[in-house]
């Protein structure tokens, strides 16, 4: 390093490149880098820098601009995927999950890209509110952090259009803001820097979006000179040289910086890094252990590098190396494989979970036969009592709360107390403890039967999560979790989730079934009996209850499989059915009076007749009867 140094500060130094400002060319990057060894340090996580943002979010301008916003999907609390009506169909992906910052274009489908999708979600609501329709007119990256801009346009229509009602009076002018700055990664709609809504909590209140500051501890401009003091501050390490002090340096680049330091000069190295990152075309590649197909094969293998760049990485040489021709498929490469171990390890670690709930159940099963076993021991004792007493029938003499007999199994013949048991008597005592003897067999041969085949499905439980632990392939995985009989969670919550409208329906006896206009399943039962079945025994705490106010009538029965607020028109919908189907139904076109609550605020106390329950809690609206939603069985 000292020569290096040395080099540094000869009087002939010249720079290959004019002194170079980093602001003037950052617009950001991101890699995905998942525990990456080399000579220089351990990279552990996924990330988005700002160099491989930059070329991501110029990349991205030339594909979107003129395209305009379609469908708006929101997977879990982080992710967002666009479809901007691209003619090969991909989608926009956006995870602003701290553990994986990602913007690129996918070719998966929204069904590949998760279980769940959401379109009716506050923000996902908002979106299509203000940017449905929207044309991009420009994607940029802003200020020093990792930020892109998508500038978006909304047209008028004029009066006379069908479409009036969903457009605007005027032309509107639309930011969509994408975060991706670690734990305050955050997707915002903006109209004149105000915002109108975020997907992610905001860490401020503000209603004016700023753009992010410079730091004040990093430097832009940075001539040769600067570079080395600040690489002789940092005790030779350039590392931390580039990373701690350069803007937009994060801890990739700042590793390819130095492994290219090692080849030649920093003072070489630093301008041709950055020639490459913003003035030469992109060299898109993803670096893994193996080939990207033998990472997919052994997707839950222990050793798993992948990680993405858009230019040349030397210090990742020890690596496979795949190209591709643009950026954004490089991405979607590597967040496509990093999503399939996301999901992969997230099934193994619930499918070892459930054996593991299994196993603690047996091991605990064993645990109390096995002490039930030791109190069975005393069977022979009971018995033997039993005997004694029967012998000295006639002579045993109760003293305090012993019967005295004579021990005939003791060659000495001793007189011992044989506790009375509380019974008055030596034949009731007699009794008593033959009974207890009798119970003792009984249990033991039970027992005994059992703990064999306890102990066999223990083993056999601990072999199979050996056997979990170990498997590497996504198959394989299926194939274990099938013959164990265990079904993922998300499995049961896809099943669960709000029937499609080709799904083939499930006939359910004593209900008529209808399918809301926003695709909730309603129930509405037939006679008081089926009201009783569906209420008490169909329907699910957090389902929604309707029936009408202070008339006989149908209960009716909103299914909520997910949990989550359930809309307005789904509700009125339900309302209308359960005016319909009651008594207060006698067509002079007056609204009914409907209760409603969930369902776990309906019960049944003992003594009410069929079809009659108690509300603790509810609300009321007035409806039209309606045989509203569509009807399926």
């Amino acid at each position: 390093m000292k020569d290096i140094l040395r080099t540094i500060l000869a009087p002939s130094f010249t720079v290959g490149l004019p002194p170079f400002s980093l602001l003037s060319a950052i617009s950001f990057s991101g890699n995905c880098i998942v525990q990456i060894e080399n000579p220089f340090r351990l990279l552990q996580t996924a990330r988005m820098e700002n160099f491989t943002l930059h070329a991501l979010t110029v990349e991205l301008a030339t594909i979107l601009v003129g395209h305009r916003i379609g469908k708006i999907y929101q997977i879990g609390t982080t992710d967002l995927a666009l479809d901007l009506r691209l003619r090969d169909g991909r989608l926009l992906i956006v995870s602003t999950d701290p553990k994986r910052l990602a913007l690129y274009l996918t070719t998966r489908n929204v069904r590949q890209l998760a279980a769940e999708t959401r379109t009716d979600t506050p923000f996902v609501a908002l979106a299509k509110k203000y940017l449905g329709g929207a044309r991009v007119e420009a994607v940029e990256g802003l200020g020093y952090d990792r930020v892109v801009r998508v500038s978006l346009f909304r047209e008028a229509i004029p009066e006379e259009s069908s479409e009036r009602d969903e457009t605007p009076e005027t032309n509107q002018y639309f930011d969509l803001v994408i975060q991706l700055t670690g734990r305050s990664a955050n997707v915002l709609i903006l109209e004149n820097n105000r915002v109108l809504a975020s997907l992610r909590e905001r860490q401020t209140e503000e209603e004016v979006y700023h753009e992010p500051a410079p730091p004040p501890d990093k430097i832009d401009y940075c001539p040769p000179e600067k570079l080395m003091a600040l690489i002789e501050a940092s005790e030779g390490d350039l590392i931390a040289a580039a990373q701690n002090n350069l803007i937009g340096f994060g801890l990739q680049y700042a590793t390819e910086f130095a492994a290219r330091a090692q080849q030649q000069t920093p003072e070489k190295a630093l301008p041709e890094l950055l020639e490459e990152i913003f003035s030469q075309p992109p060299q898109p590649a993803v670096y893994s252990a193996a080939p990207l197909d033998a990472m997919k094969r052994q997707i839950g293998g222990e050793e798993f590098t992948v990680q993405f760049a858009p230019i040349e990485m030397r210090h990742l040489q020890h690596l496979h190396c795949t190209q591709f021709p643009t950026i954004n498929q490089a991405a979607d490469a590597c967040f496509t494989l990093l999503d399939e171990r996301r999901n992969f390890l997230a099934t193994r670690q619930q499918i070892e979970s459930q054996l593991n709930t299994k196993l603690k159940k047996l091991q605990s099963l064993l645990k109390n036969l096995t002490r039930e076993r030791d109190g069975f021991s005393k069977g022979e004792t009971h018995q033997r009592y039993g005997e004694l007493l029967l012998a000295n029938l006639h002579q045993a003499e109760k003293i305090g709360g012993e019967f005295q007999v004579v021990d005939f199994y003791d060659p000495e013949q001793k007189t011992i107390g044989i506790p009375a048991a509380n019974q008055g008597t030596a034949q009731e005592a007699a009794e008593h403890y033959f009974k207890l003897a009798r119970k003792s067999r009984t249990g033991l041969q039970t027992i005994n039967a059992r703990l064999p085949v306890i102990e066999s499905q223990i083993a056999e439980l601990i072999s199979q999560m050996e056997d979990v632990r170990n498997i590497t392939q996504s198959s394989r995985l299926t194939e274990l979790s099938l013959q164990t009989g265990i079904v993922r969670p998300q499995a049961k919550a896809e099943k669960s989730a709000l029937p499609h409208k080709k799904a083939k329906e499930q006939k359910i006896s004593g209900v008529r079934r209808y399918r809301s206009s926003d695709g909730y399943e309603i129930m509405v039962g037939r006679t008081s009996r089926d009201n009783d079945n569906l209420t008490l025994r169909i329907a699910k705490s957090f389902d929604y209850w309707f029936h009408a106010a202070d008339y006989p009538g149908s209960h009716v029965v909103l299914r909520n499989p997910k949990r989550s607020p359930v809309p307005n028109r789904a509700i009125l919908e339900a309302a209308q059915l359960a005016a319909k189907f009651s008594q207060a139904n006698n067509d002079s076109g007056a609204k009914i009076a409907v209760n409603y609550c969930e369902k776990k605020f309906v019960t049944k106390p003992k003594g009410f007749g069929v079809g009659q329950v108690r509300l603790s809690s509810f609300k009321t609206i007035l409806v039209e009867p309606a045989e509203a939603g569509e009807r399926i069985l």
